[in-house]
Parts: C-alpha cells; structure tokens; sequence
C-alpha cells in the first residue's frame, strides 16, 4: 500500500460534501438515460492517512493521536449509487498511479481509465474527445472535481470547462494561497505575475487600488526640503473579498455559481473555498444543481462554520 498523508477533519468535510452531492447527481440523472463520467484530476492514491484524537474522559484512556487509512475521492466516487458509467483518475506522481491502476484492478466490471499528465493537460486532453463535441445536446455529463495542493488549476482550463456546457464542475479554490501571492504591495508581486496571471486571468489587477499620479511632495526638515514618493499601488481586499471576487468571475464564465463553502485548516484560517460550477446553461441544470447545492449547504456549511481543524 502507498501512504497518502495529507489534510484533516477539513478534509473529509469536503469529501462528505462533494460524495452527498454525487448521490443527488446520478439519481437524478441517471433516470434520463444519460452517460455520467466523473473525472477527478488530482487523484492521489485513492485512499489518504490521516491522524484522528482518542481517549479522553469519555473513553477512559489517556488522549493520543492514532493514523487511520480512510477513503479519498476516487474510492469514495466509485461507491457512489447509482454509479457513474466511467471514471477517470489523473494522477502524476508514478507511485499513485501504481496504487490507482490496482484500484481498477480491483473492480474489473467498472470503466476506469488512469492518465498521468499534468492536470491542466490531462483536462484538456479528456474534453477534446469527440463524446464532448455535442456539449449540452449530447447523452455524456460529467462532474469534473478540481482538487489541487496548490496553485495548480490555470484560468484557463476553467475557461474550458465551461465551453462544454455538459459539466459540473468543484473547484478547491486555493484562498490561502492566492492571497498569500498577492502581496500588499504591487512592487512585491515580481515574478509571481506570470502565475498569477495562469492561475486567476488578468483580471487579478483589479484587486489593487491604483491611485492617480501625482506631483512629487515635499516636507520640510532641519535639512531643507526632501521629497516623498508617492503611495504605491497596494491591496485592501481581504480574503472574505478576494473570494467573493472570484465568484464573480467564475460566474462571468460558468451560467450557475454556489456560494462556496469555507474549509479552515485551524481555528482561524480558511485555506480554501469549495465552489460548484454548472457549465449547462439549461434550466433544468442549473436548477437541479441549485437545487442539490441547497442540501449540501444546509447539511455542510454549519459544520464548516465551526472552524474544525486538524493536527
């Protein structure tokens, strides 16, 4: 078995949500006769190690940390009932991908298809085959889960996602992160440009107040006259505008966007904002995915409001 240690309690909040989401999704569409694929680009091994607090009081043992191996989103997808007809997991890191291939092993009956490109590339490559080419008058739909580490999901493959107009899409938007690379200062940006150019499109300039030029100012000291530079270009916006900001922009490409659901990694920090993206523009679409969003908000986000964090 290979070890995939990564996230905590966060982590299966947001798997818990997604996985609920699912169930709502294949019932419903699996009704109409449709051809559901779930393609989920940041694969893993399919399972992850995490850390869970016992004892206490209550147990009547001393409190220790125990690691338990829990399923990840490709052995939760392939649980999902009714099932998805195909599956696809990308995957780069080679050892993954081993531990993915015997998961499809495993289930001999079930469509699986493993890819191990760079997740921007692999999104591209899946969504130029000709079973995409009809978008929303077609029989194939997909729910596509983005779930980087990092900075890894380009503007973009977004862009693209929502070309096809037959996928729903869950972004981990990477909050932390993107604000982190946004610095105060325009002049503190340097070559975390062309990155976040990738990541966030050109629009990210917005976030910075730019103020008119202005004529050089001076103060008086014992010494004579000095001047002052004028204020540079800095940011205001906090990370609760930085998402609502990105809302707004995916919801300049994709016809339906959720409010997202936060996800702390400790008491005080939210590192990411979960969002779903619908690419149909039909009405019935979008009003089942409001519909279904709905649920995984009420039965979610007051957990997420709590602020559960990990080790």
């Amino acid at each position: 078995m290979v070890e995939h240690q990564f996230g905590g309690p966060w982590t299966e909040l947001k798997l818990d949500a997604v996985c609920y989401y699912l169930e709502c999704y294949t019932k419903a569409l699996s009704q109409r006769q449709f051809d559901l694929w779930f393609v989920d680009v940041f694969a893993g091994t399919g399972e992850r190690t995490g850390e869970r607090l016992t004892g206490g009081l209550l147990e009547s043992q001393p409190m220790r940390w125990v690691s338990e191996t829990l399923p990840g989103s490709a052995k939760r997808a392939l649980n999902i009932r009714p099932s998805f007809t195909h599956f696809i997991f990308n995957e780069t890191d080679r050892k993954h991908q081993k531990a993915l291939q015997a998961i499809k092993e495993a289930n001999p009956s079930l469509d699986i298809e493993i890819l191990g490109r760079d997740a921007n590339t692999a999104v591209t490559e899946i969504f130029s085959r000709a079973i995409w080419r009809r978008g929303a008058n077609g029989s194939a739909r997909a729910v596509v889960f983005l779930d980087p580490y990092a900075l890894q999901v380009d503007w973009a493959t977004l862009e693209l996602l929502a070309k096809t107009q037959c996928v729903d899409v869950w972004y981990l938007f990477p909050l932390h992160d993107v604000t982190r690379q946004l610095a105060r200062k325009m002049s503190g940006i340097g070559s975390k440009e062309k990155r976040l150019d990738r990541v966030l499109g050109a629009a990210w300039r917005e976030l910075y107040e730019l103020p008119p030029p202005t004529n050089e100012m001076f103060s008086n000291t014992l010494f004579g006259s000095i001047p002052e530079f004028a204020e540079e270009e800095y940011r205001k916006a906090t990370k609760a505008q930085i998402e609502t900001w990105f809302k707004s922009r995916l919801a300049g490409l994709f016809p339906y966007v959720s409010e997202p659901l936060p996800l702390f990694t400790n008491i005080k920090q939210q590192k990411f904002s979960l969002f779903l993206a619908v690419a149909n523009p039909s009405a019935p679409a979008v009003n089942l995915a409001q519909k279904f969003h709905r649920h995984v908000l009420k039965n979610y986000a007051p957990k997420a409001s709590r602020h559960t964090f990990a080790r």
